[in-house]
């Protein structure tokens, strides 16, 4: 049973007050017969006629009823038709302020704009001159700019226009123009040619001299992507690229990783001239290198290489520096300046800032092998064994200890070296302690174990004499 509440029995439910409100929606127009007859016949108003302005005017009129239509398929036909009709009739100024002028009007569509651009792109190897080219790329890199929708069209024309700028023998200006696009956040552009984009921003920031710059944007590169097969071209680019920054800095361990990154490419694997060119690179600036952590593991690593024995000469280079064993330079310079004279690295003005590096690091290596198994040793005869003057063994040792790659204190009046860090007194007292406490618990193992035999002894009967 239901009770009816009082008051609420003669209430009408509310009308929606939108069902008199007119409907304004636009019917869809079907311009396909419109389209088929107005494009050719303006076509010929123009070509045959000779009559251009009026044809544009006509079309402008047709773009504007499809536009408003909101009709794609027929804006985007009127458009391309209208800049290939500028095109065919070779009238490059009204191509310009067309392309302008079909972008900006009210409530063009966002495919529209892309599709006039790409089609206006198409006519850049036209142009008759290099001015009209120029004009042409500055319309639709202005056109262009700011559109999500159109920046890798604006990219591509932006690498074009740097091009130009480099044949012409503007370097600066075509890494200027190149290095503001920030192709790294573009989502519509493939892996593969982003990454090409980058690289040629970098190779115009090398050859302009702006090393800092070509470093910074050589790190928006991630080196994970070369894993990938069809990358391995590109991956070689970089690197070559990398190393003529690491060249300009002597970054000699970067120089050995970058170098050892191609070398790991399969396809250089797939050449023996290759391959062996690139292990002979990775040794030569790993020696170069100082000695470090990173240093010491990737020579080892690359010391374990089984391909070390098609190369032995550069083996062997790589194992004077791994040996616990002193390595006398003017042996070492005697066989090996003949081999390395051919390397680029020691061609040119580099040629002696490189020997000498390998000599500073040659003299290094026998310092940390001397310190490893002298206590002391007179100043004399550490110069021997580092073939130098006491004036140069005394440079390196300091530069070594400044650098707390050894610990060594000179003394100059008794003329002798001692490696090995001084204690302070606590460090000296718990020594002490620590010997003591370990002596005493040696004593009093040793008194335990003389006392378990005496009692095994004591506990052993005694033999029976022959009288009793």
């Amino acid at each position: 049973r239901t009770r009816k509440m009082a008051g609420f029995a003669n209430i009408k439910p509310k009308k929606d007050l939108y069902e008199a409100l007119p409907q304004n929606k636009k019917e869809k127009v079907d311009f396909t017969e419109t389209l088929a007859i107005s494009i050719p016949q303006n076509k010929d108003l123009a070509l045959k006629q000779g009559n251009l302005s009026q044809a544009l005017e006509n079309l402008l009129a047709l773009e504007k009823q499809t536009r408003q239509a909101a009709d794609l398929p027929a804006t985007s036909e009127v458009a391309i038709a209208i800049v290939q009709l500028c095109r065919e009739c070779k009238d490059w100024t009204a191509l310009n302020s067309h392309i302008t002028l079909l972008v900006k009007r009210r409530g063009q569509l966002k495919q529209v704009v892309t599709k006039v651009v790409q089609e206006s792109m198409k006519y850049l190897d036209d142009t008759p001159d290099m001015d009209t080219k120029l004009q042409l790329i500055h319309t639709l890199r202005a056109v262009s700019e700011g559109k999500i929708h159109t920046e890798l069209e604006r990219a591509r024309l932006t690498r074009t226009l740097a091009k130009i700028k480099e044949d012409e023998g503007k370097i600066g200006e075509a890494a200027d123009i190149l290095g503001d696009v920030q192709v790294e956040t573009y989502g519509q552009m493939e892996r593969a040619e982003k990454v090409e984009y980058i690289l040629e921003q970098v190779r115009l920031c090398l050859d302009n001299k702006d090393f800092i710059r070509g470093g910074i944007m050589a790190k928006k590169i991630n080196q994970k992507h070369f894993s990938e097969g069809q990358l391995q071209d590109l991956k070689l680019r970089y690197h070559n690229l990398l190393n003529r920054h690491h060249f300009h800095s002597d970054d000699y361990l970067e120089l050995a990783k970058s170098y050892f990154a191609i070398y790991e490419t399969p396809k250089v694997q797939e050449d023996p001239v290759q391959w062996k060119e690139a292990l002979r690179d990775v040794i030569i600036f790993l020696v170069l290198a100082k000695h470090s952590n990173d240093q010491w593991d990737m020579l080892n690593r690359v010391a374990e290489d089984k391909k070390l024995e098609q190369v032995p000469e550069w083996r062997n280079l790589l194992l004077f520096f791994k040996s616990q064993e002193l390595t006398r330079w003017p042996l070492l310079s005697e066989t090996y300046t003949p081999l390395l004279a051919p390397h680029p690295a020691f061609q040119g003005e580099d040629r002696e800032k490189r020997l000498q590096a390998l000599h500073s690091r040659i003299v290094q290596h026998n310092i940390r092998v001397i310190a490893k198994y002298y206590h002391r040793i007179t100043m004399p005869r550490l110069a021997t064994l580092l073939d130098l003057d006491g004036e140069k063994t005394e440079e390196y040792l300091c530069e070594m200890v400044t650098d707390k790659h050894i610990v060594a204190k000179i003394d100059r009046i008794a003329g002798i070296v001692v490696f090995a860090e001084r204690q302070n007194p606590n460090d000296t007292l718990n020594t002490w302690a620590h010997d003591i406490t370990e002596l005493l618990g040696k004593v009093e193992k040793t008194c335990h174990i003389i006392h378990k035999e005496q009692m095994v002894n004591a506990a052993k009967p005694k033999p029976k004499t022959a009288a009793s």
